[in-house]
């Protein structure tokens, strides 16, 4: 030890003195180098504005920092370090700092690095590599217009993707289409995917009897959370999701956090509504005038006499005497006077008793109506580091509906964490939990709606009237409900708790090897609560009080299994995905409902106190899918791309015959941007041509549609009904050939960018045909069914879409951008046996018609032609040549329809195509502008060349009590208004019948400015916060359209997706030559839950032979069919009917059957 040390001793010295050996020179350089300081500067982009989170590092060491909000940074570092600036997006860039204390940088933009990753199905590409016809929108792009729900983000955002609204009310349903319907009996529905695995979460159930109103599971999401949308539109994006994909695929990703320190993201939106339009009806004065106007029609017209023409409302007002029975002799006695006003004093005031008020007419919209205010809050944490990152955010929205009381209410909450676990295995999973609260009106209906109470009900009544036992005005002569009472008592709440959850496990092999495990699962609970009170809608004497309760719970269970190859070999690169994926579905539902109750405390509460109409349902399902897919993307220099998908997808829903089906798809792309050729013209950014073409199918049928089906059926057994179970004659033979629906489609599109990437365009043309459509097919009687479920038919979608993003102006502090898009399809059904109809509303019947050659929302019925303007012009009708004078007189000023044939009878042979639902193209712009902090949006969106049926004019026939718009008004019959008369005259009588005509056809072409939106960001206003965005906006601000009604954009109808939710036929079937197809008919138009009401004489419950006779002799009925209670609870189970409840009342003629059924579902 003694020997090292002095061995080490003197190397030390050597050292020290060839130290200071050293030139003074030398000595001082090496210091100098070895010496650092402080460092400052700011990073700049080309227009002056400060670059936030740019990276600077000194180059070869370990030391560096991050620009703050102002892009001003400190480092210390030698004078002749070199620093290295980066951003993303931005090019790299090293700079030298050569002693300076002070360095600035400008950086400049990478297109490269700046270049769009696009999701797809089960991965993600570069936007240049795209094959396939793919619409993104970013989360920015989304929130502009400060949308409450995901679905409504999308309308007009995209090309080719139609955005409908079934119901305007808050967080009511909307359907989302892409490219045109592919089916016109099975959902047209686009799978959603969140997070890379479909979010099936089910629906609510569609209220109750009267209610047209459902919602859409994507309104559980908060827009806040929303990273990006893409949707996938033709078969080369679409395939490699197989028979779930025929309607398009929406793939939803949600936001993540990114390495750095942790930051704090704050929102706050504020947006005001008012109903897009208010229908101007008579006031009460001109009421009045109506109301006597029929009277005298009476009298010139329809044969009344002059004792039953006394006006209802006095041309002078005066004062009546009050009379009361007198308590002691019980004679009636004066005890006060009464006001009787006349048309005009309703304008000018009047006082009804004396010592009362002043009272005028009542606008019934003003007391429903209301500039609704809606607030979404968010708050957001997140962060990460090289090893992982996270996201937790909260939101609260709530939405005020347009209509009094009714509104939207959601709270949102979500965790998305990932983490490498080392270098082969990263972990992660994705919670989101929402719950809602949604109260609605009455709306969209055709009975007991408050919108077309407060257009109908009377306005020469108030609000309240203290002598009635509601406190309120009552007219339930005419059906219609009190408004103001209906939207401040009438109970329709829907709660909704919805769970998702998406995990993933992903193991890399290597860098161009990976495998990826995903789980997914999905929860979601409905429970809806109504109830109808004694004064309003449904529950108006004698059903006194009406109730239903109903829970639904949906959950879905996902696993999907991925291995993943991509990598380089010089020029050649492949992409490959090879996987299985397995989905299993779970529903279950309880329904209850109840009427006649003692009072309206506890609403439906309490709902055993109802006493009546006691009915309840419960039902449970499941499906299950299996796939194997693979797809592989091969690129060639950067410039020529290929696609080829398959899918192999099993489907628990139909047999084993037809249970597996494969699915390819196959797409080119040729950027031809990058040939010499094309690079000459100094002109293109880009220039990419892509072909594609492929398969996908459908499987929308019920879980269970090829299996045989027992269903409840009741029979009569010793004079009371007893349950049972027998095979549905409704839902038909097991199906067992039944196969899938198939979509071919073939697309081709340009993506172009040009001046800087300032112009980029992007067009697609495309054809898709869809064959072997899942229909029911009627069958003869004789073999125990009445249909089955077989594929026949086709429908063939061909458009044009045009989307693109512009840059108007790009300055220093200020952008302008423009984003737009256009859409053209047409569609034609093929392939039927026969012309089919369907139903939307009492007395416009078979309006719409489904007919080879034809499209799907076809409007079909009669034509008008004008009015009989004298009695001249009725007798030379043929059809009323030989009727009497009073029969002729009575048709003066009646609506004449046009003979298509040569029978003078004006029947189904006189109809003909009269309208169509699709519009001629649609569009969509948004312009931006932004000025530092401040940000200004205005988003325009429309249809052209749409026709809508108004079935809300249905009931303005002239012929009521019903108050009505001026538009109808001012162009009704009268004598001195016969030649621009578009309404029939005012008549008293029951008798006029208005067919489903051209009338009820409106152009529904409209441009609206559905958004305008304010905002300002704070940029790290305190310590660990990033920014705060507060947010105004106000939504349909204005509509521009010549439809007579509210809003074109809400169905009524636009396309034929509405059913009934209760059909009447009274004392009918009985006396029908084929009551099965009346049947068939009634079960074919109701919605789901609907209900039967048929009161039924049964002959056969008593001994009536001889009445029986009389009466065919009176009605010229040829006959009668026979049942008892027992046969005809079998004959209505048969059709696919639970018998709920039936009681036997005395016909006098026979005992009737009073039968309540509700539709069953299979």
């Amino acid at each position: 030890m003694k020997r090292l040390h002095k061995t080490m001793n003197r190397i030390v010295g050597v050292l020290l003195m060839a130290l200071m050996m050293v030139p003074s020179g030398l000595k001082a350089e090496t210091a100098e180098m070895l010496q650092t300081s402080k460092i400052t500067g700011v990073v700049i982009d080309d227009f002056g504005e400060p670059i936030i989170g740019a990276t600077v590092r000194v180059k070869n060491a370990q030391n560096g920092a991050v620009t703050d909000v102002n892009g001003r940074y400190s480092v210390n570092a030698t004078k002749n370090a070199t620093l290295v600036f980066s951003f993303i997006g931005y090019r790299t860039q090293e700079v030298a700092v050569k002693g300076r204390t002070t360095v600035n940088v400008t950086l400049k933009e990478d297109s490269q690095m700046l270049e769009e990753t696009v999701v797809i199905g089960y991965g993600a590409v570069p936007k240049r590599d795209l094959t396939g016809s793919v619409s993104s929108l970013k989360s920015e792009d989304l929130l502009k217009t400060n949308p409450v729900s995901v679905n409504q983000g999308l309308q007009g955002k995209m090309a080719g993707v139609n955005v409908s609204q079934s119901d305007g009310a808050p967080g009511a349903g909307i359907n989302i289409q892409i490219r045109g319907a592919n089916s016109f009996t099975t959902s047209t529905e686009p799978l959603y995917v969140v997070d890379g695995m479909p979010y099936s979460m089910g629906e609510g159930r569609t209220t109750d009897y009267g209610m047209k109103q459902s919602n859409n599971p994507l309104s559980t999401i908060s827009p806040q959370d929303i990273l990006s949308i893409e949707v996938l539109k033709d078969a080369s994006a679409t395939a490699i999701y197989g028979s779930r994909a025929a309607n398009g695929v929406v793939l939803i990703t949600t936001k993540s956090g990114a390495e750095g320190k942790a930051k704090v993201q704050l929102s706050a939106n504020l947006s005001i509504s008012n109903p897009v339009k208010r229908i101007d009806v008579l006031d009460a004065c001109d009421y009045a005038l109506y109301r006597n106007e029929r009277i005298t029609n009476g009298l010139l017209y329809d044969g009344y006499s002059e004792a039953d023409s006394q006006l209802e409302y006095p041309l002078v007002g005066y004062w009546a005497p009050v009379k009361a029975p007198d308590p002691i002799t019980g004679e009636m006695v004066v005890v006060g006077q009464e006001y009787k006003p006349s048309p005009w004093d309703y304008r000018k005031g009047f006082v009804e008793k004396e010592g009362g008020p002043v009272r005028y007419g009542t606008n019934w919209q003003d007391e429903i109506f209301q500039t609704a205010i809606s607030q979404d809050y968010n708050v957001t944490v997140s962060g990460g580091d090289k090893k992982g990152n996270y996201m937790y955010s909260g939101g609260y929205t709530d939405q005020q509906g347009v209509i009094v009381n009714s509104y939207y209410r959601r709270y949102t909450a979500r965790a998305n964490n990932s983490r490498k676990i080392n270098d082969f295995l990263e972990l992660g999973t994705n919670i989101s939990f929402a719950t809602s609260d949604n109260r609605l009106a009455r709306t969209n209906s055709e009975t007991y709606g408050v919108i077309p109470a407060a257009i109908s009900f009377n306005p020469t009544r108030p609000v309240f009237d203290p002598n009635k036992d509601s406190g309120f005005s009552e007219d339930f002569s005419t059906g219609l409900a009190n408004p103001y009472l209906t939207v401040h008592t009438e109970k329709n709440i829907q709660e909704t708790l919805n769970v998702f959850i998406s995990s993933f496990g992903e193991l890399k092999f290597t860098d161009w090897l990976k495998f990826r495990q995903n789980f997914g699962y999905g929860y979601s609970y409905y429970e809806r609560n109504t109830y109808n009170n004694r004064w309003t809608g449904a529950g108006i004497a004698p059903t006194n009080g009406y109730a239903t309760k109903s829970d639904d719970a949906y959950e879905s269970i996902s696993t999907e299994s991925l291995l993943t190859f991509n990598k380089k070999f010089g020029v050649h690169g492949i992409n490959a995905v090879l996987g299985m994926t397995y989905e299993n579905s779970m529903w279950h539902s309880k329904w209850m409902a109840a009427s006649n109750f003692p009072n309206d405390m506890t609403e439906d509460n309490v709902i055993e106190a109802g006493t009546k109409d006691r009915r309840m349902e419960s039902s449970r399902g499941k499906s299950q899918l299996m796939s194997y897919l693979f797809r592989a993307n091969y690129n060639l220099l950067d410039r020529y791309l290929f696609t080829f998908s398959m899918r192999r997808d099993g489907s628990s829903k139909l047999s084993e015959l037809n249970r597996w089906n494969n699915f390819y798809s196959g797409a080119v792309a040729w950027r031809l941007s990058d040939e010499s050729f094309v690079k000459q013209l100094n002109f293109f950014d880009d220039l990419k041509l892509r072909v594609s073409a492929g398969q996908t199918g459908g499987q929308g049928v019920s879980a269970y549609a090829t299996r045989s089906r027992f269903v409840v059926s009741n029979y009569g057994m010793g004079g009371s009904l007893q349950s049972g179970m027998a095979e549905s004659r409704w839902g038909g033979p097991a199906a067992a050939l039944l196969k899938w629906e198939t979509t071919n489609q073939f697309d081709i599109g340009l993506d172009i960018a040009f001046l800087n990437n300032r112009v980029n365009l992007t067009v697609d043309a495309y054809y898709k045909k869809t064959k072997d459509l899942l229909l029911d097919k009627l069958i003869p009687m004789s073999s125990g069914f009445s249909r089955i479920q077989a594929n026949y038919g086709n429908v063939t979608n061909k458009g044009l879409e045009i989307s693109g993003h512009f840059i108007p102006v790009k300055a220093r502090n200020f952008l302008w951008s423009i984003d737009a898009n256009i859409s053209f399809n047409r569609n034609k059904v093929g392939g039927l046996d026969a012309d089919q109809y369907s139903d939307v509303a009492w007395g416009i019947e078979n309006m719409f018609l489904v007919r080879n050659g034809e499209p799907i929302g076809t409007l079909y019925g009669y034509v008008e032609d004008g009015f009989y303007d004298n009695e001249a012009e009725v007798r030379a009708d043929p059809l009323y040549r030989n009727e009497t004078d009073s029969k002729v007189k009575s048709m003066v000023g009646e609506v004449k329809y046009k003979n298509l044939d040569d029978d003078p009878v004006i029947d189904n042979r006189d109809r003909q195509i009269i309208g169509n639902t699709n519009p001629d193209y649609q569009y969509g712009i948004t312009n931006t502008l932004e000025w530092k902090n401040w940000t200004f949006s205005f988003f325009l969106q429309g249809t052209q060349g749409n026709d809508v049926l108004n079935v809300n004019l249905k009931k303005f026939d002239m012929a009521s009590v019903d108050n009505m718009p001026y538009f109808i008004y001012n162009n009704r019959w009268t004598a001195e208004n016969r030649a621009n008369a578009k309404w029939p005259r005012a008549n008293r009588t029951s008798t006029r019948s208005m067919r489903a005509s051209d009338r009820y056809i409106e152009d529904g072409s409209y441009l609206r400015c559905k958004n305008v939106s304010l905002s300002y960001r704070f940029r790290h206003p305190m310590k660990f916060v990033e920014s705060i965005n507060l947010v105004a906006s106000v939504s349909n601000l204005f509509t521009i359209s010549g439809y007579s009604w509210m809003d074109p954009d809400v169905n009524s109808f636009g396309t034929e997706d509405e059913k009934f939710d209760c059909v009447v036929i009274s004392n009918a079937l009985h006396i029908m030559p084929e009551p099965e197809k009346a049947m068939q008919e009634i079960r074919r138009v109701l919605k789901k839950d609907g209900i039967l009401y048929a009161p039924t004489f049964l002959w056969a419950e008593k001994n009536s032979s001889g009445l029986r006779k009389r009466l065919m002799s009176i009605t010229g009925f040829k006959e009668y069919t026979e049942w008892n209670k027992g046969s005809f609870c079998k004959f209505i189970s048969d059709y696919g009917f639970t018998v709920v409840e039936i009681d036997l009342v005395d016909g006098v003629l026979a005992p009737v059957g009073v039968l309540i059924a509700k539709k069953a579902n299979y």
